[in-house]
């Protein structure tokens, strides 16, 4: 397997195709570890992490609401 070949697989459907939702709860995840780990760096204090978690939380939201319609959508076709 290729180095970045398990992000590949993560941000992907499970058809392979790439998906946006999973790529944009990937960077606002990154971006957070990033933030807190400099925060931390520069002041030697760990931060309250609440907005921390609510940032991580709205950039999942998306993945989930796409989830969520993608199901909704399914059962009304298959009835």
């Amino acid at each position: 397997m290729r180095p970045l070949g398990f992000i590949k697989q993560a941000v992907s459907e499970q058809d392979g195709t790439p998906s946006m939702s999973r790529y944009t709860a990937f960077a606002v995840t990154a971006a957070t570890i990033f933030w807190v780990t400099y925060v931390v760096l520069h002041t030697g204090v760990l931060p309250d992490l609440t907005s921390a978690a609510l940032f991580i939380g709205a950039g999942h939201g998306g993945y989930v609401a796409k989830q969520i319609g993608e199901g909704i959508a399914g059962r009304s076709s298959n009835d």
